[in-house]
């Protein structure tokens, strides 16, 4: 089975270490590169990898709450690290890469994050939500609010808050944004549906 690989990280000199070193593992049919964290998003629903390595100064101050959605979604994620950093926001990764690693070292991290368990395929998603509930879900990403799900629905607001709640405590995702890579990721919307919608 055919795993990818996500590296988002400013530094080329880290970047480019990095790539060498887990490219000669052969762990990963493909490694894609990042810089910037305003590109994290969308390179993870183009890209669906199963393990991002990321640098967390890219998606400070907000990254424990990225990192959670980003988890959410079944992606094994490790930090890189070479300056200073809160031992408890590291406890939020899989794994933690040191700039002082030895290669054997990386490989066993590198090694438990490509055997992270496997993102849900489509099958799981159907037995995690009913078809009420992937109905909300699909509404919510496209940008409705509870009355216009309700109305779409033919529901009362008071049962779509119910499927809300119902659904982050499945998943595990609290927020619209963390929901809407869940339903691209898992084909319950398509990235065409949402360009077609109301904006977000």
């Amino acid at each position: 089975m055919s795993k990818t690989l996500l590296i988002a990280e400013h530094s080329e000199v880290v970047r480019n270490g990095l790539v060498h070193i887990i490219g000669s593992f052969g762990l990963f049919d493909d490694i894609h590169e990042i810089t910037t964290g305003s590109a994290i998003e969308s390179s993870l629903i183009k890209l669906d990898p199963d393990v991002l390595i990321i640098n967390p100064l890219l998606i400070q101050p907000r990254f424990p709450k990225w990192v959670k959605e980003f988890k959410s979604g079944g992606i094994g994620i490790a930090a890189v690290v070479y300056t200073l950093f809160d031992d408890e926001l590291k406890e939020l990764f899989d794994e933690v890469i040191q700039i002082g690693d030895t290669r054997l070292k990386i490989r066993n991290k590198i090694e438990r994050l490509a055997c992270h368990k496997p993102k849900p395929g489509k099958e799981e998603v159907e037995s995690i939500l009913s078809k009420r509930e992937k109905d909300v879900v699909r509404l919510l990403a496209k940008g409705m609010t509870n009355k216009e799900i309700s109305e779409h629905l033919f529901i009362s607001t008071h049962t779509v808050i119910t499927h809300r709640k119902n659904i982050s405590r499945k998943l595990n995702i609290k927020s619209v944004a963390g929901l809407i890579v869940y339903a691209i990721i898992n084909e319950i919307v398509s990235v065409d549906e949402l360009h077609g919608g109301e904006a977000i």
